[in-house]
Parts: structure tokens; C-alpha cells; sequence
């Protein structure tokens, strides 16, 4: 009987794992069929998830669209990493389907060499990218055409910009579906519409991300007048304006125009453009910014120690890491959350930038956009605008306790800079059809005005914004902040639209270790003070046995004597221990985060382990407890 027992306990074990086996692919079986379009984004970011803006992009296609995916087989199998993102693309694009009610079409080929499909790819302009030593190629890139054939394509799909899929593929989308694209006047004292003063006489990056989505029409400093068909302005350090087109600035915002302005107390770019030549200074936009109700700091730039950006220094002939003071990095925290412009942006970068601050009685308030938080300071143009000293600014350093403002809207309705009217002609110039007149002249805004304030200049430049790399002879661009989406938020949101601006926002994720800046920047103001100390203390010490080490006779011989002597051993003796305490002080400047390092790596390497294993000694223990009392209560 006992026998038979353990025969039934054998067999119903074996039909157990069998059960198990075939319920285990039938809810597989069930789960892909029923819940195939059931997605669930647990990212704290949610990258995965697809914006409002590429849906209403989608929503409003009014013609069909064919994107078609090239991805050679031979090229995936040689890199696995090329055919996880493959997936990601083609995954992605069956969503623009799907979402697009079939007017995006996706063909899907595999450009192998000397096949029909490779010569397709060649004739769209792909990249492409060597297999082997015999020359032959695979292809990586993806082309879409609409019913005109309008043609985008991104010649080289790089995984490097996995994290910014989304937006290059919905950018595609927009321009093919959009054939009339508002008109944005440039004004600016820099060549960043591209010039001989810059390199290669290239337009600045931001520049090119603007006309993405703008028609851009650039407005020399001494034109007379805007023209009437800009929808919106885009003034970038505004020096040297014809008070004619500072009129005409200040009466197309005052009848509904919208402005986006940048200004600045300190340029860095234009200082490094000058080459020392001297010909620098602040923004002079002064007339018309006070007649809107704000004021720019004069001589004055912003520092503050909870965005600064860590760079590299020189200090005594060794590179160094330290606080920037003046180089700023802001996050989510430093921007206004409901805004439109600044809500789902991620980092924004600026280079000593200027003050905001509101003029009161001018009709108009400031909306703050992006803001420190209580530890900013004013600081001096002079410190900053050669040779600055980082690590001085990081030492000299004073929290105000108050708030500043680096970008705002100007809302209200302001009174013009021109109260007189318009400026008069040059003696012997007559006006001429379109010309500003007394009888056009506006005192005062109807309705409320749009425009957009922002405090630097420099972060308009790609160094502070994007990084250049090199893949296969292809050159891509990765931006680490969002100071060009900020640029095309703010103008595409006073020109109306919004559905660009959650999609461009998604560029990258960024995640600060913020606990770990605190202890670092706790532990730099502790210990800088005593690193210069002891270093004043060392240097004085070496000039005083220099002195004593170079005293001779005229006949050239060294004097020296017991007591000299004696002090010199003094000296290096003193030497060797400020040296050991300057080395102790700078291991404290890391000891604080190496401890929290080595806590973090215990944790993830050999607590959770130690801690599972615990959890699985209780749980045996307890089961060995409870079978040894079931068998005493049996025995009893």
C-alpha cells in the first residue's frame, strides 16, 4: 500500500509538470493575442511613451505619407546593438501607422549589395556603412516622401540618438505635412545666421533647429522697418540698431507682433569673436526693454552654486575640478512647471548670463520662466570677462538668499519707447510708401503683448548645448541641454501652435545625483579655504628657503653656517608637513563621496544578495520548525 503511494505521488507529479507546462503557453498564447496592444511605460520619464504633440502631428495629416526602412540584414547581424534598435524603429513607425489612420505608409526593405533595394537606398542618399574588407555596404537609414514628392530621410540611423527617435521621426512628419511655415525676422549683432566671422561662415545650430519648423529672414541692423509679412521676431544681442528699426521693433510688439529677445550683460561669444580688440559690451536694447517694464542688470552677471557646472582648471600647473559659478545648468526645478514654454524641458545651460528684474509703473508684469533658487549672486563683469578665476569665484562666494530671474514673458500692455513719435529722416530723405508716419504712430498696446525675455546670449551657442560626433565618416549632432527647443517652443507658442513642443522636450532624459553634488559641494567649502591656507603657507616657506639658500659673498661661495643650516632643516622639515596636510586635504575634498560610493556599491553588490539569502535561511528555518511541531503533534 505504501508502494502504491509513492507510485501515485510519482505519476501525479509528472502530469503536474505537464499541466503546468501547457497552462503556462496557453496564457502566453492568450496574452499576446488579447493584450497585444496593451502598453504600460514604467520609465519615471516615460520614454517610451508617445507625446501629445506626435499624436496631434498625426491627427491632423491630410494626405499619405510613405516612410520607407532600410535596414540591411548583414549589417544588424554584425552589430546585435544596430538590430535591437532596428526593432525599436520599425515598433515605433507601426505606432505612426496606427495612430495615423493608414495615411503613413511604412515599407520595410533589406538593402543587401547588388540588389534593386540597394540601389534604392543609394539613390535616396543613405550612408552607407562598410561590412567588410571587399567593399561592400549596408545600409541603416530611413526616407519619407509625401504625395508631391517631398522628400526627408535620415541618411544614417545612429543609436546614439535612440533617446531623440521620437522627435526625429515626428520633425519628418511635420515638414512633409506642413507646406507653409510661419516667417521669423532675425536681428543680431552676432553672425548667427552664418557670416566670415564664424567658422566656415556656418549658421549657429540653433539657427538651423529654427528654420526646421520657421521660415527664417534675416533683418540687417540698419534697415528702416520690419517687414509686414514676419509673423514673429527673434532678436539675439541687439547692438548697434538704426533707431528706425528700434522703432519699428518697438510699434510691430505694441500692435500684436510677437518678440523673442536675447540679451546680455557679458557675451562670452562675442568677447572670444573681438580676439582683445576691446569692442565688447552689454546688450544696448535698454530703451526698448525699460519701455516694456524690465530692466537688465547693468555690470552684473548671475552666479549660483546649485546649478553650477563643473569644469576643469588650471591650479598651480595641475587640472583641477571646480564649480563654475557663472556657468549655470538648469533643471526641471528652476522652471516655471505650467508654462507651455518651459514644461517639460529638461536642462537648460547658460553662460554667465545677466539679471531680469521688473520695472514697476509700466504697465506690464514679469512672469518669471526659468529662476535660481536662494543661493544666487550678483557678481561683477569684470570678474568674468577674461582670465576669470573659477576657483576664486567658487571661494569669494556669498548666497543673497533671493531669487533671480534669467528668462520671463512680459505681460501687460506697455506705452511705446518713442513717445515723440517716429524718429525723423535724414536731412534731405524723403519718407517712402510704408515708412513709419506721426499719423501710424501707436502710444500704447491694445491688447496684451507677447513677447519672451531671455538673460544670455552664449547659450545660444552650440559649445554650451551639443556635442559633435563621429560615426563611419557621419557626423551627428547629440545635444545634453534643450536651449534650442526652449528657442522653438517659445516662438512656435506666441505663433499659436503647441504641437511640437512635448516632442522636442523629450530629447534626453536627465538624471542628476543630487545627494552626491551636495556632499561634494559641502565638502569643497570646507576644505578650499584650508587648501589655500596651507598652500600660502607652503609657497612662503619655499620663497624664505630660496632666500637663505642663495646668499653668497661676492667672491661667489656659498655662506652657510650652524644656525643657517639649521634652519634650512627647519624649512624642509615644514615642507614635508604642510605638503602631507595639503595632500590630506585634498583626499578630504573626495572622502566624503568615495564613502558614499563604496556604500552604494555594497548595497547593490552585497546587501540585496545578503539580505535575499537571509530572507530564504528564515523562511527554511521557520518550514523545518513548523514540519518538526506538525511531527510531534502526530507523535503525540
Amino acid at each position: 500500500m505504501k508502494l502504491f503511494t509513492q507510485m501515485d505521488r510519482s505519476k501525479l507529479a509528472g502530469i503536474s509538470c505537464v499541466l503546468a507546462v501547457i497552462i503556462f503557453m496557453a496564457v502566453n498564447i492568450f496574452a499576446n493575442t488579447t493584450f497585444r496592444g496593451l502598453e504600460v511605460d514604467l520609465t519615471e520619464e516615460r520614454l517610451f511613451t508617445l507625446s501629445d504633440g506626435t499624436r496631434e502631428i498625426l491627427k491632423d495629416i491630410n494626405e499619405t505619407l510613405t516612410v520607407r526602412l532600410f535596414i540591411s540584414k548583414r549589417l544588424v547581424e554584425l552589430n546585435p546593438s544596430h538590430a535591437t534598435y532596428g526593432d525599436r524603429v520599425r515598433e515605433l513607425l507601426e505606432r505612426y501607422v496606427d495612430i495615423s489612420d493608414g495615411k503613413i505608409k511604412l515599407e520595410l526593405y533589406n538593402p543587401e549589395p547588388f540588389t534593386d533595394e540597394e540601389d534604392l537606398a543609394v539613390a535616396f542618399g543613405l550612408q552607407g556603412v562598410p561590412l567588410d574588407s571587399t567593399g561592400d555596404l549596408g545600409y541603416y537609414g530611413l526616407v519619407a516622401t509625401n504625395s508631391v514628392d517631398d522628400m526627408e530621410r535620415i541618411a544614417y540611423l545612429s543609436p546614439e540618438r535612440e533617446s531623440f527617435l521620437e522627435y526625429d521621426l515626428s520633425k519628418m512628419v511635420f515638414k512633409l505635412a506642413n507646406d507653409k511655415k510661419p516667417l521669423v525676422g532675425l536681428i543680431s549683432s552676432l553672425p548667427v545666421a552664418g557670416g566670415p566671422r564664424t567658422q566656415g561662415g556656418q549658421a549657429w545650430a540653433f539657427v538651423e533647429q529654427v528654420r526646421e519648423f520657421f521660415d527664417v529672414t534675416t533683418i540687417a541692423l540698419t534697415d528702416k522697418r520690419i517687414p509686414d509679412d514676419v509673423d514673429a521676431l527673434l532678436i539675439v544681442h541687439p547692438t548697434g540698431l538704426s533707431d528706425h528699426l528700434m522703432y519699428s521693433i518697438d510699434q510691430f510688439v505694441l500692435r500684436g507682433g510677437k518678440a523673442l529677445v536675447y540679451v546680455d550683460a557679458n557675451s562670452e561669444i562675442e568677447v572670444a569673436m573681438a580676439r582683445g580688440r576691446g569692442n565688447v559690451g552689454p546688450s544696448r536694447f535698454d530703451k526698448i526693454l525699460n519701455s516694456w517694464g524690465v530692466e537688465l542688470v547693468a555690470g552684473k552677471v548671475l552666479g549660483d552654486t546649485e546649478t553650477a557646472r563643473r569644469v576643469n582648471v588650471n591650479l598651480r600647473g595641475q587640472t583641477a575640478v571646480s564649480d563654475y559659478v557663472t556657468w549655470l545648468s538648469m533643471l526641471p526645478a528652476n522652471f516655471k512647471s505650467d508654462d507651455a514654454i518651459t514644461a517639460d524641458l529638461q536642462r537648460i545651460t547658460f553662460a554667465s548670463p545677466g539679471i531680469l528684474k521688473p520695472i514697476d509703473g509700466k504697465g506690464t508684469t514679469l512672469l518669471p520662466l526659468i529662476q535660481t533658487g536662494t543661493q544666487s549672486m550678483e557678481i561683477d563683469v569684470a570678474k568674468v570677462r577674461t582670465n576669470p578665476d573659477v576657483i576664486g569665484l567658487f571661494r569669494e562666494y556669498v548666497p543673497s538668499g533671493e531669487t533671480r530671474t534669467l528668462a520671463a514673458r512680459v505681460i501687460g500692455k506697455p506705452t511705446t519707447a518713442f513717445p515723440d513719435g517716429p524718429p525723423p529722416l535724414p536731412e534731405g530723405q524723403i519718407a517712402l510708401p510704408g515708412d513709419a508716419t506721426s499719423e501710424s504712430h501707436i502710444t500704447t498696446a491694445a491688447k496684451d503683448v507677447s513677447v519672451v525675455v531671455v538673460s544670455d546670449v552664449d547659450m545660444l551657442h552650440e559649445q554650451f548645448w551639443m556635442e559633435t560626433r563621429q560615426l563611419f565618416s557621419q557626423t551627428f549632432n547629440v545635444p545634453f541641454a534643450n536651449n534650442a527647443d526652449f528657442a522653438v517652443n517659445a516662438l512656435e507658442n506666441m505663433s499659436g501652435g503647441t504641437a511640437l513642443m512635448s516632442l522636442r522636450a523629450r530629447s534626453q532624459a536627465f538624471r542628476s545625483f543630487t545627494y552626491v553634488d551636495d556632499v561634494r559641494k559641502e565638502a569643497e567649502r570646507q576644505f578650499r579655504d584650508k587648501e589655500q591656507e596651507l598652500a600660502k603657507q607652503l609657497e612662503t616657506i619655499k620663497t624664505e628657503l630660496a632666500e637663505l639658500l642663495n646668499r653668497e659673498q661676492a667672491g661667489g661661495e656659498l655662506i652657510i653656517g650652524p644656525q643657517d643650516k639649521a634652519k634650512a632643516e627647519e624649512y624642509r622639515r615644514q615642507m614635508i608637513t604642510l605638503r602631507k596636510e595639503l595632500r590630506d586635504v585634498q583626499y578630504s575634498l573626495r572622502k566624503d563621496i568615495d564613502d558614499l560610493d563604496a556604500l552604494l556599491k555594497f548595497i547593490n553588490i552585497a546587501a540585496i544578495p545578503l539580505l535575499l539569502g537571509a530572507v530564504a535561511l528564515i523562511w527554511l528555518l521557520v518550514g523545518r520548525a513548523r514540519r518538526a511541531r506538525r511531527y510531534r503533534l502526530r507523535e503525540t
